[in-house]
């Protein structure tokens, strides 16, 4: 069967590739690539527009299915000579037209202001891209808060990222996967900003060159990068004021000649935040109703260097050093009413003022070697080391108090030590090639990774602290992975074919080793899984065009969810992880539509088993405890749609809607059972303007309808707005400002019924903010950029957690 496939995709290429083919080539200027220049096709006959281009980052441009006739190509740039080709023949074959050199315009190249720009959201068959740098409402914040703003994302209370109405999205980081967990995450993203991020990628259903871990898919945060010849850069300072203050400062700067290119970013941060939430629980006839405030800081350095050697015209040697450190400060204050049902009776005050402290430190080697041959054959090499720690310190302190909180009637004051190393050292090959009328893709993977835990517990007696051997432990976790894949794709004609495998094998050891040696707990297990990919894309005129795709994904425990540590957030709550906690693995399903290479139209599904999801659950007769678990399935369906509109010359907008179905079942026995099937829908708009004087305006707004959030909670609606200007100053100088959440509705509510626990919460943090940047750039100024590397480090750092 397998012969008798591939023998009929050949002869079916054979048959149809005669009447069709692919124009491409690749634009530069003297020095370097030139990313998103305009490229245009026309008839030769009649001089008439038949299809409109770019380039990419790296200067290539491809026009595909291209009929048999007589065409030329016209390349323009701001600054440079347009460039027109000879006459050509497409007669099934196609064309490569090679290296396109544009030469400076005639004017004074020292006058020439080089502004173009990209949009601001683009739809592109295999993701959607929100261009960052252009965006006046980006400018000065930071990260997380970008994600909150981009179609299809939704960032929770507790600051974990989905997509499309799933979980299980990873985040990369210049085409490498992070390995830090959800909390650390955030918080990682909350120190990097705005201002040093190029686009935001999204992309919802990956193909097996893509590692198969993230059952949501992914989001790739590329940060800016310069290459132009001689020395050049950017400083930004950034400050913000809301009930909180804020600010960052950093400096970009980038140095070029015909043997090399070196990079280098450093930015500080120093941020103050708050938070509050209240809570209803409800559970064995008793009530508890606890209001929790908390104000932090965070601050701290991100520095990144990263030099490429030119060996030749062809091979490329470079390596990256990044280095990220913060100090955290938390204070907290809780107060607990307990009581019955309804609270018509208080016994009691539960009164915790406590304190959380957290230093890390973080760093990623990388070394690198690239090799194009020019006729599209490539090869990339990737070595990779990480080392990240964080000591986190905790002070509990619980006062149980009369009803008035004047007398304090009993005192629990416990403290926490534990600091967390991880290791992680990757290497992997990539390697392209035309391979008859298509093109394929192969590549290997190995990962290991290496964390230690420390948990020490202390009971305060008579102002000392005393270690509790009993609670005391410490959690030890291996994995190594290693993955193979290949892929191949294929046009013919106006139909499009891409097929790909990825294998997978884990091997992980937990190692639960107790103070005190008893139940010491060992969880060692070992899986090998097959992912495959495949897509069918179908484009009958200019106007119209389709695509069909299929993926099978996996998402693996974070290391620090694993780990059955009990971490006290009062006496009556503590959380703690599971190490008998399962991956998940999710089918995805996905059409989607595109008119006129703007308007996208996107109907997915998928189904995802063995669920990893945040549960609450009793504990005794007045304790509850958040933990992890594995829930049976869950299905969503969705549909979406993206509009960009250029209303006129000066005035844009983009639209997005996506609608989601979702339906969570698991049955844990003792009648906790989890049903819900929950429709929501979410919607993000944008306009912008550019007025007179260098003046320009941004305005945008998000909703989201009811919707569940982890396995149990129903989440009810949520939306904010914002606005801002920007103005510049000169060619080198730029001063904005903006605010978010104009009417302080960015506030989320939800209940839970699980069992024999009812909740009810409540929360909101300092979201409605004023920000003031200033951008400064010096030396030659131009939207290139140097070359974008996938280290394939991005996975394993992205399950890493900060808290």
């Amino acid at each position: 069967m397998r012969h008798f496939l591939l023998t009929l995709t050949w002869m079916l290429a054979a048959t149809i590739t005669g009447r069709a083919g692919d124009v491409t080539g690749l634009l530069r200027d003297q020095t370097q690539a030139l990313a998103f220049a305009n490229v245009m096709l026309y008839q030769a006959i009649d001089t008439s527009l038949v299809k409109f281009t770019y380039t990419d980052d790296n200067g290539k441009f491809i026009f595909a299915d291209v009929e048999d006739g007589e065409y030329f190509v016209k390349a323009t740039y701001v600054g440079l000579e347009d460039f027109n080709t000879e006459v050509m023949t497409i007669n099934g074959t196609g064309r490569d037209l090679g290296i396109l050199t544009l030469l400076p315009a005639a004017a004074n190249i020292a006058e020439v202001t080089i502004t173009a720009t990209k949009p601001m959201l683009e739809v592109r068959p295999d993701m959607m891209v929100v261009n960052v740098a252009g965006s006046v409402l980006a400018t000065g914040d930071d990260a997380l808060s970008l994600l909150r703003k981009s179609p299809g994302v939704l960032v929770d209370n507790n600051e974990n990222i989905s997509l499309m109405g799933k979980s299980g999205v990873v985040i990369y980081i210049d085409g490498r996967p992070s390995p830090l967990t959800a909390a650390e995450l955030a918080n990682m993203l909350k120190t990097m900003s705005s201002n040093d991020i190029e686009s935001i990628e999204i992309i919802t259903n990956p193909s097996a060159k893509y590692e198969a871990q993230g059952t949501a898919g992914i989001i790739n945060i590329k940060r800016k990068k310069m290459k132009n010849s001689g020395l050049n850069g950017t400083a930004t300072l950034t400050g913000r004021q809301g009930q909180t203050t804020g600010m960052n400062a950093g400096l970009r700067l980038n140095y070029r000649n015909e043997k090399m290119n070196v990079s280098a970013n450093n930015t500080y941060f120093d941020s103050r935040n708050y938070n509050w939430m209240d809570l209803n629980r409800e559970q064995n006839g008793l009530g508890f109703l606890t209001q929790n405030e908390n104000k932090n800081r965070n601050k701290g350095i991100n520095t990144k260097v990263t030099a490429d050697y030119f060996l030749s015209k062809k091979s490329t040697l470079g390596v990256i050093a990044e280095y990220n450190t913060d100090d955290f400060k938390m204070d907290n204050q809780s107060v607990t009413q307990l009581g019955n049902m309804g609270f018509s009776r208080i016994d009691s005050l539960l009164i915790n003022n406590g304190l959380n402290t957290a230093n890390s430190n973080n760093t990623n080697l990388n070394a690198n070697y690239y090799y194009d041959s020019g006729n599209e054959t490539t090869l990339n090499v990737d070595v990779n080391y990480g080392h990240f720690y964080r000591n986190n310190y905790s002070y509990t302190p619980n006062r149980y108090t009369t009803p008035d909180g004047n007398e304090v009637t009993s005192m629990f004051e416990v403290s926490t030590k534990s600091p967390t190393t991880i290791d992680i050292m990757s290497a992997k090959a990539d390697y392209e090639r035309k391979l008859g009328p298509g093109k394929l893709s192969a590549g290997i993977k190995s990962a290991l990774v290496k964390t230690d835990n420390t948990f020490n517990f202390y009971n305060w007696v008579e102002n000392n602290e005393v270690r509790n051997e009993l609670l005391s432990n410490r959690f030890k976790y291996d994995e190594w992975v290693h993955a193979a894949y290949a892929n191949y794709n294929l046009q013919v004609r106006k139909l499009g074919i891409n097929a790909g495998l990825r294998v997978e094998n884990s091997n992980t050891r937990g190692d639960l080793i107790a103070s005190v040696p008893a139940n010491d707990k060992i969880v060692s297990r070992h899986y090998t899984n097959l992912f495959p990919s495949a897509g069918l894309s179908y484009t009958p005129s200019d106007k119209h065009s389709f695509q069909l795709s299929y993926g099978r994904r996996i998402n693996r425990p974070n290391y620090q969810d694993l780990n059955p540590f009990e971490f006290q957030l009062d006496q009556l709550t503590f959380e703690k992880g599971n190490p008998f906690l399962n991956p998940e693995y999710t089918d995805n399903l996905q059409l989607t539509h595109t008119y006129k290479q703007m308007i996208n139209t996107t109907l997915s599904y998928s189904h995802t088993d063995n669920v990893i999801t945040r549960l609450v659950d009793t504990s005794g007769v007045k304790g509850s405890f958040i933990t992890w678990d594995n829930i049976a399935y869950r299905k969503t369906w969705s549909a979406g749609v993206s509009i960009p509109w250029q209303i006129t010359e000066k005035w844009g907008s983009f639209t997005n809607l996506n609608g989601v179905h979702t339906r969570n079942n698991a049955d844990f026995g003792d009648g906790k059972t989890i049903n819900l099937n929950v429709s929501s829908f979410n919607m993000y708009h944008q306009q912008t303007y550019k007025f007179g004087n260098d003046w320009s305006g941004e305005i945008s707004g998000w909703y989201t309808s009811p919707s569940i959030w982890e396995g149990t909670f129903v989440m009810r609606q949520m939306w904010s707005a914002g606005a801002g200007v920007s103005k510049k100053f000169s060619q080198a100088a730029r001063l904005t400002v903006n605010i978010d959440d104009i009417f302080k509705t960015n506030v989320w509510t939800g209940e839970s019924t699980f069992g024999g626990l009812y909740m009810n919460v409540k929360g909101g943090w300092d979201s409605r903010r004023v920000r003031v940047t200033f951008n400064y750039n010096f030396g030659k100024q131009m939207s290139n950029k140097s070359r974008n590397r996938n280290t394939g480090f991005e996975e394993e750092q992205n399950r890493i957690k900060k808290s």
